[in-house]
């Protein structure tokens, strides 16, 4: 039973974090630290309890770090922003080294073509209080 639940949440927790992040950077152009923070405890709370190993565990965490590593190097060229940077790390923390990749290639994919989507449908140039 308790496993059970503990796999709902799963199923629960990670979609909601991306969900509320996403519409957060939709509307403000920023990512809160808090979410990025609230997504690595609940993997940190929830990992070990579904049984998952502590070198499979690990594995997560140097995942995340190397995404981590990369995102802030691309933070530091201006090709992303820092939320972007932290958000892209705890996401890699709960995918782990098998899905990560694909994650990365799936969001340049999808963030290009809304950079696109959102390029074409600007008709003008962005009101002075949007430039900071």
């Amino acid at each position: 039973m308790l496993q059970t639940a503990l796999q709902y949440s799963l199923f629960i927790l990670f979609p909601i974090g991306m969900a509320y992040s996403a519409a957060a950077d939709l509307l403000t152009m920023t990512i809160s630290n808090r979410i990025s923070l609230a997504l690595v405890a609940c993997f940190v709370l929830l990992a070990p309890l579904t049984g998952m190993d502590l070198a499979t565990f690990g594995m997560h965490w140097a995942a995340g770090g190397l995404v981590l590593l990369v995102s802030f190097a691309c933070f530091a060229f201006g090709w992303i922003g820092g939320g972007d940077a932290k958000l892209a790390a705890a996401i890699s923390l709960w995918l782990g080294w098998g899905n990560t990749l694909e994650f990365a290639i799936l969001a340049a994919v999808f963030g290009g073509l809304l950079t696109l989507a959102i390029l074409s449908f600007r008709g003008s140039v962005l009101p002075a209080f949007a430039v900071r």
